[in-house]
Order: structure tokens, then C-alpha cells, then sequence
């Protein structure tokens, strides 16, 4: 086992049930201390070796992986990060036949000249191109030949400019290839530039993989996306680019996919209110968390209109990146008829403030708030005095316009904070948070109602109930002491405020 401490890339020892026995130094700054992702590969492809994509310290990389038999019922597993492949010496001297013989890799020798003619090629490049060795080495065609016509500029530019930048190696974006059947295959290109002594490069020498299945899942991928109905994207969470936008969250967001794709900040379209939320599923991620997401948020428009939406997201591997795979469903009208059915059962019908139901619920909250801040808050009820005339006089559709205005004329003189809702019948309750002089806002409101003119009615007035939270309160018993001091408002004349802190 001494001796696989001395290969520099990850080496594991398995057991014919695949347990690991052993693992090297290098295995374990790879892969971490968890038991690092194995794959034994049949008896029969031991030559070959294959490509696995496994999640590394460092995120997904791309290894090649090939097998060794050691006897005894144990195996040595090597794992070769790709983009190593062609430095590793050690690696050249470990199995020196893997680098021109089969397998899922085809090394090519390139000189640096027009076309890029092939000087060297190993003998599996038939099976991935259809085409011979001696096809290539013959001249019967370049490399450049093999090369897709609408990829072919972009990588030359990718040539020039690396090999411009004395790079000691790279790796191209992927491209295409036309094969001798004319089909046509993805290939992602590691490319080592050789220098002479002079310091000129003379020839490259890289290695290419078939990843035609990839793309092909990714434009599969990208059809079921274009064909949902709902805006998807895909967001790489340790960047913040958006890779991928459709055509549906285009439309739902008002921005075109390339201008999503160029956001430098894409949580700009997250509301502000809401961005706290986002960041912390982000955060939730970047700390590894894999599992799905399912929330509810706002967003912007490019047009500025607010729209809520249902983020649904999950982690998937994506160009060999770990992403989040996000679906944003609009469900704005779903909110609108939630307001609108808040607004029915919360809110009384004729004067549209709230009903009692509500303001049973806003009591429960002040209370629990007071005993758990010791802040504490007043309450007034307010009675409008000889309604009983006004509806027996001139009508209760008029005496319904009467509580509409009453209830206008108090709503535009409480304050934003303060909760006002019909109570029952002429009767309104007020609370009024961190209010302690409940007299004070109980003169306001009748004042402003007797100054005003109530049509044929002419003038209306109230009369105003009140009292100061005390601990031990309760609902009933806070609103026991507003309608006793409304009672005694009532018998002692009307229209006037009477207060009563505690009996």
C-alpha cells in the first residue's frame, strides 16, 4: 500500500463487493474524509478505463478511471483528474499503453500549422470520428477537416489567443465534430501547446472526449424547458450567473434571456422586501444543502410591476457545474383572490373597515404583545347617538350612508397604526397601540364627526368609551371597561368621551 502513496492522484484499494480497503493521501485531499465516490469498473473494460464525473473538494470534475487487478479479491481504482491527464508523467509511466491504445479518450499530436495536420493519433480515434489513423496520418484529413463549420472560427481564436498568452495548457469550449457518417458529435478538447527550445510552439498535443451524450441531455433539458409553461432558469449559486432562462420566464419577467444572462446581480428581481428570503436558501445551498426548495416570493418586472410567484428549486448538475434548477410560477391572480377573500371575511361589507371577527383577532395580538413587550395600548368604543331616530326617521338606506361616513370621518383621523372596524350595528372599536391618553384621540374623532354635515340628516354625533390596557386584562375584560364608559357617556348627556382607567 506504501507504494500507491507515492502516485500523485487519487488510488483506492476495493474488495471485490466494492468496499474500500485503502485510500491514499491524495484520495482523501480529493475527495475529502467522507467515503469518496467509487466506481469499479467490470473485469472486461480494465484497459480501457472510462470517464466519471464525481463531486471533488473543489466541486464536480471530470477523472478518468481505470482498474487494476491486484489478486486476493482486491482491486486498485485510479483516478485521473483530466485536466492533469496529460501532465502527469507518472501517469505515462504508470500505463503508458492507456494514452494510444482504447478507451473513451482519443490523443491526437497536432503540428502548428494551416489545418493543424495530425503527426500522431491513437488507434480508438475510428471509433469515435470514423475515421482510420492512417486517414490522418496519410493526409487524406485534417484536423481542422473534422471541425463543425460554424465552430471552426471560434476555435481558432481560442488557439490564437491561448497559445498568444504562452499558456501551458486549456481547454476549449465545447464544439462540434462532423464524423466520416456525416453525424455530428460533441467533443470537449485539453490541449498542451509543445514549445521548442526557442520558446516557439511547434506542435499541440491534447486529448478529446465524446460528450455528445451531455449535450444531448442538455438540449433535452432545454426542450422540457421552452415547453413548461412556467418561467425556468438555471442559476449557478456559488457565481450568481443565470445559465439558462425560457422563453415563459422571459415573458414573466420582461427581460430577455441574454439580458438575464448578463444581470450581474439577478437578485435584483427579487422584491426588496423579499431578498432577505432568497439569500438565506443561497446561503442554504453554498453550505450544501441539496435537497428541493419550495417558497413563496415577489418580483420585479423590468416594467416595474410586482408579481408573486412559487420559486421551486432543486440541485442538478448542469455543464458540469452543480446548479439550482429554478421554476417560477406565477401565482399573482392566486394572490389577488386571497386578498380579495381576506377582504370578505375580515372586512365589514357596508363600510368596508374590518368586522368583528377582526378586531377580536387584532385584541388577542395587542394583548399577547403588551404582556410579552409591557408596552401597552388603549381601547375606545364609539356608539353614534340616536341612530335609532335617523333609520326610523329617514330610512335605513340612509342610515347605512350615515355609518359609511361615520366610519370615513374616524378612519381619516386615526392614525395608520390604530385598527378601527365596525363592532356591531352603530357600534366602532378603536385600539390604539402605545397610546396611554386615550381621552385626547376620543375628543379628535367626535369632534370631527359633529363638524360634519350629514346631508338631510344634517348633524350626527358620537359618543366615545374608553380605557387603558392593565395587566391581567383579557379580551372581554378590557372591553367590559370601554362599554361601561361608553354606557356612562350615554346616560350622562351623548356626545362626549368618557375614560375609565380601571374598576
Amino acid at each position: 500500500m506504501e507504494a500507491f502513496e507515492k502516485i500523485p492522484f487519487p488510488v483506492f484499494v476495493i474488495d471485490k463487493d466494492h468496499n474500500i480497503v485503502f485510500r491514499n493521501s491524495k484520495a482523501i485531499k480529493v475527495y475529502g474524509e467522507e467515503d469518496p465516490p467509487h466506481d469499479l469498473i467490470s473485469k472486461t473494460s480494465y484497459s480501457k478505463g472510462a470517464i466519471r464525473l464525481f463531486k471533488s473538494t473543489e466541486g464536480y470534475k471530470y477523472f478518468y478511471v481505470f482498474v487494476e487487478e491486484l489478486g486476493d479479491g482486491l482491486y486498485a481504482e485510479f483516478h485521473v483528474e483530466l485536466s492533469d491527464l496529460l501532465s502527469s508523467l507518472e501517469f505515462g509511466r504508470l500505463r503508458p499503453e492507456l494514452l494510444m491504445s482504447s478507451g473513451p479518450i482519443v490523443f491526437f499530436l497536432w503540428e502548428n500549422s494551416v489545418g493543424w495536420p495530425v503527426k500522431m493519433v491513437s488507434p480508438n480515434v475510428q471509433d469515435m470520428f470514423g475515421y482510420t489513423a492512417e486517414d490522418f496520418l496519410e493526409g487524406k484529413i485534417s484536423y481542422a477537416d473534422l471541425i463543425h463549420p460554424e465552430d471552426i472560427d471560434r476555435v481558432f481564436k481560442e488557439v490564437v489567443t491561448y497559445s498568444k498568452e504562452k499558456r501551458k495548457f486549456w481547454t476549449h469550449e465545447d464544439y462540434r465534430i462532423i464524423t466520416r457518417e456525416g453525424k455530428v458529435k460533441w467533443v470537449q478538447d485539453h490541449t498542451v501547446p509543445v514549445f521548442d527550445s526557442e520558446g516557439n510552439i511547434t506542435h499541440y498535443y491534447g486529448y478529446l472526449i465524446d460528450i455528445t451524450e451531455k449535450h444531448e441531455k442538455e438540449e433535452l433539458l432545454h426542450i422540457l424547458a421552452e415547453s413548461n409553461p412556467n418561467g425556468v432558469m438555471i442559476y449557478d449559486f456559488k457565481s450568481g450567473e443565470i445559465l439558462y432562462a425560457n422563453k415563459a420566464l422571459e415573458k414573466l419577467t420582461g427581460y430577455t434571456a441574454e439580458d438575464l444572462k448578463k444581470n450581474s446581480d439577478p437578485l435584483q428581481l427579487i422584491h426588496p422586501k423579499d431578498r432577505q428570503s432568497v439569500m438565506e436558501k443561497i446561503d442554504s445551498r453554498l453550505g450544501g444543502y441539496e435537497g428541493s426548495f419550495s417558497y413563496v416570493v415577489r418580483i420585479m418586472s423590468k416594467e416595474g410591476t410586482v408579481k408573486w410567484v412559487r420559486i421551486i428549486s432543486s440541485v442538478i448538475t448542469y455543464r458540469g457545474r452543480e446548479v439550482s434548477m429554478v421554476t417560477m410560477m406565477d401565482i399573482s391572480n392566486e394572490k389577488a383572490r386571497e386578498r380579495r377573500l381576506e377582504q370578505v371575511a375580515h372586512h365589514d361589507k357596508l363600510t368596508r373597515i374590518y368586522n368583528r371577527r377582526a378586531l377580536e383577532g387584532f385584541l388577542d395580538k395587542s394583548i399577547r404583545h403588551a404582556e410579552e413587550t409591557g408596552e401597552g395600548f388603549s381601547l375606545l368604543i364609539i356608539d353614534i347617538d340616536n341612530f335609532k331616530h335617523i333609520n326610523d326617521t329617514y330610512g335605513h338606506n340612509t342610515g347605512d350612508e350615515v355609518l359609511k361616513g361615520v366610519a370615513k370621518i374616524l378612519k381619516n383621523t386615526l392614525r395608520d397604526s390604530d385598527v378601527l372596524g365596525r363592532w356591531g350595528g352603530e357600534e366602532f372599536l378603536v385600539i390604539l397601540p402605545a397610546t396611554y391618553k386615550p381621552a385626547v384621540v376620543g375628543e379628535k374623532l367626535r369632534s370631527a364627526v359633529e363638524k360634519h354635515s350629514f346631508g338631510e340628516v344634517g348633524k350626527v354625533t358620537i359618543t366615545v368609551g374608553g380605557t387603558i390596557y392593565v395587566e391581567g386584562d383579557t379580551p372581554a375584560s378590557i372591553v367590559n371597561r370601554a362599554d361601561t364608559a361608553l354606557y356612562r357617556g350615554k346616560k350622562t348627556g351623548k356626545n362626549k368621551v368618557v375614560i375609565i382607567d380601571e374598576l
